[in-house]
C-alpha cells in the first residue's frame, strides 16, 4: 500500500469513560491535525481487529463485520466528522461492555489508532442490615446487597461516622456478572446505638446506606431469646366493624381474606385488631398465604390514623408496618425500605414494646430478624393493622399456646409445626351480611 501524503494521528480520551449500567456511552476519537473524516474508514474494536464493535466505510455501516452482542446497539456520531472528530454511540450499556477499546482511522492506505477505556458501573440494591443475635460479648450484624458492578466496597460506621472493622466480607457474581455482597460485623461497644452499613461503588464514588437501631444494648443481646424480655404472647382478634367492605373476616375473627378484590388495584383495604394496646410488651403472630403477584402490609397503627382514600403507611402518620410488593418485601420509614429476609416469611411475629417505642418483625419459622423501626414516642392506643391492596392473599391470627402470658416464643428453638386446622371456617363478609366460601388451604398452627 502506498503511503498517503495526508498523515495524521488519532487521539483518544485521556481518562476512562464512565457509563452507568443500562444507560448509553459515547466513545470519541479525534484526528490531529483536524481534517475531514467523512470518506475515511472508521472502526472501533475490542482486543483484536476481529472483534469489531462498529465499522463505517464511506459513510456506510458494515453490520456484517460486527460482533453479535453489538448489533443493533451501536451507531456513529457523525455531526463533527468534517472537523476530524468521530464517536461510536453504544446503547444500553451492559457489564460485558466494560474494558479496553481501540478506535481506528484509515485513508488511502495510511492508518492510525488509539486506545480508550470504558468503565461500566451499576448501583445495585439498597443494603439490608439484620441483627443475627448474640456473638460472644457482642451483637452480630449482617449487611447484604446485590446487583452491583464492579465489586462494591462495604463500610460499617457508628452514628459519629467512626468506622468499624469488618469481621468478614464475601462477594459472589450472578449470570449477568453483577456482584452481591454479604458483610458481617460484631459490635461489642455497649454505648453504640445506631450502626450504618454503606455500600460504595468505587467507579461512581456513590454509595447507598442503611442504618439499624439497636434499641438498647440489653435488648440487643437478647434479640434471639425474647423469653428474658418477658414479652406477653397476645391473643388478638379482628374487628369486623373496622374492615373495608371488600374484606371478609371469619366469625371467629381470626381469618382475613377478600370478599371482592376487583376494581381499583391501588385501593388499600384494611382492618384493625379488636383489642388495643396502651402499655407493656407483647407479640403476636400472623400466618400469610399469598401468591407472588400481591401487595399487603401488616403491623400496628394508631386508631385515629387515616385509612380511607389514598394514604401512606408512614410512622409520622401513625403506621409501623412491613409488607410484600409482588416478589419483594419492604417497610415504610420516611421512604420505602426494601428488605431481604433469609426466606419468605410466611409466619411473621410482630413485637411491640410500647414504653420503649419499639416495633420489630421476625420470621417465626427460622427465628430470623426482618426489620426494626427507629424508636418512636407512642401516644394513645395502638392496634394490630392488616392491609390488602391486590392479589390472592389471606391472613390468619395464629393461636398461641395456652397459658402463654409471660412465656413468649424462643426464636432460636422453634417447636415443629405438628397440628393443622382442618375444620371449615365460617366467614363473615363485612358489609355483605352473608357467609363467604371457606378457604381451601389449611393453616399450620403451633401445638
Amino acid at each position: 500500500m502506498s503511503l498517503s501524503t495526508e498523515q495524521f494521528k488519532v487521539v483518544g480520551p485521556h481518562h476512562p469513560i464512565v457509563a452507568v449500567l443500562g444507560e448509553d456511552a459515547i466513545l470519541p476519537c479525534t484526528l490531529v491535525p483536524a481534517m475531514n473524516a467523512e470518506n475515511m474508514e472508521l472502526g472501533w474494536f475490542r482486543s483484536t481487529f476481529s472483534q469489531a464493535v462498529f465499522i463505517n466505510w464511506n459513510q456506510q455501516d458494515e453490520i456484517e463485520e460486527q460482533m453479535a452482542e453489538y448489533r443493533g446497539r451501536t451507531s456513529l456520531v457523525s455531526n463533527l466528522l468534517t472537523q476530524g472528530q468521530a464517536a461510536v454511540h453504544i446503547h444500553k450499556v451492559q457489564v460485558s461492555d466494560n474494558g479496553m477499546y481501540t478506535c481506528f482511522f484509515r485513508k488511502a492506505g495510511f492508518y492510525e489508532e488509539a486506545d480508550l477505556e470504558l468503565k461500566v458501573a451499576g448501583m445495585g440494591s439498597d443494603p439490608q442490615v439484620h441483627i443475627e443475635g448474640p456473638e460472644e460479648d457482642g451483637v452480630r450484624l449482617v449487611c447484604k446487597a446485590s446487583g452491583w458492578f464492579p465489586k462494591p466496597q462495604v463500610q460499617w460506621r457508628d452514628v459519629s461516622g467512626n468506622k468499624f472493622p469488618v469481621l468478614s466480607e464475601a462477594h459472589t457474581q450472578d449470570t449477568e456478572e453483577l456482584f452481591s455482597v454479604e458483610a458481617t460485623l460484631v459490635v461489642r461497644d455497649s454505648s453504640v446505638g445506631n450502626v450504618t452499613c454503606s455500600v460504595l461503588n468505587p467507579v461512581l464514588g456513590q454509595e447507598k446506606a442503611m442504618a439499624i437501631y439497636i434499641p438498647a444494648w440489653r435488648k440487643a443481646l437478647l434479640y434471639a431469646d425474647w423469653r428474658k424480655e418477658q414479652f406477653q404472647a397476645c391473643e388478638f382478634t379482628l374487628d369486623p366493624d373496622s374492615a373495608h367492605p371488600k374484606l371478609c373476616v371469619s366469625h371467629e375473627r381470626k381469618y382475613l381474606t377478600w370478599k371482592d378484590h376487583s376494581g381499583d388495584l391501588n385501593a388499600k383495604c384494611s382492618v384493625l385488631g379488636l383489642e388495643g394496646i396502651t402499655s407493656g410488651r407483647c407479640y403476636w403472630e400472623v400466618e400469610i398465604e399469598n401468591k407472588s403477584h400481591s401487595k399487603w402490609t401488616l403491623g400496628v397503627c394508631r386508631k385515629d390514623s387515616k385509612r380511607t382514600g389514598p394514604y401512606m403507611e408512614l410512622p409520622d402518620r401513625g403506621f409501623w408496618v412491613m409488607g410484600k410488593f409482588n416478589n419483594r418485601y419492604f417497610s415504610w420509614t420516611d421512604h420505602v425500605t426494601w428488605l431481604s429476609p433469609r426466606q419468605d416469611p410466611c409466619r411473621v411475629g410482630v413485637f411491640l414494646d410500647y414504653s420503649e417505642g419499639d416495633v420489630s418483625f421476625y420470621n417465626m419459622i427460622d427465628g430470623s430478624h426482618i426489620f426494626s423501626f427507629l424508636p418512636a414516642s407512642f401516644s394513645g392506643t395502638l392496634f394490630p393493622y392488616f392491609m390488602f391492596e391486590y392479589g390472592d392473599v389471606s391472613m390468619t391470627m395464629c393461636s398461641m399456646a395456652s397459658g402463654s402470658e409471660a412465656l413468649p416464643v424462643l426464636l432460636n428453638n422453634f417447636p415443629p409445626l405438628e397440628e393443622t386446622l382442618s375444620t371449615p371456617r365460617e366467614v363473615f363478609c363485612s358489609g355483605c351480611g352473608v357467609d363467604g366460601a371457606p378457604p381451601e388451604a389449611e393453616s399450620p398452627l403451633l401445638p
